[in-house]
């Protein structure tokens, strides 16, 4: 099940690689808002909280509707912290 997990969260970065480098605002993303809540419930419960605490920090901000430059750095934050669980 965790290796599973991983090798859906490669595809998922993938799709949030493709949204961050959208010309378009982020904020009210629901393509984003649906991968940021599907990795911070499934990252937590497989142990990856890093993984988890930042995605589920970027839905907040995507649903509170924060600024771009915020919910940008969030997202970066959450990228990178997948890709050094993928390495």
């Amino acid at each position: 099940m965790r290796q599973r997990f991983l090798s859906r969260c490669a595809d998922q970065l993938a799709e949030l690689k493709a949204i961050a480098h959208q010309p378009t605002p982020l904020v009210g993303s629901d393509p984003l808002i649906r991968i940021a809540h599907s990795l911070a419930g499934a990252a937590g419960t497989f142990g990856f909280a890093e993984i988890s605490a930042r995605a589920s920090a970027l839905e907040t901000l995507l649903v509170e509707q924060a600024d771009g430059g915020t919910v940008r750095a969030a997202l970066e934050a959450l990228i990178v912290e997948i890709e050094r669980t993928l390495t």
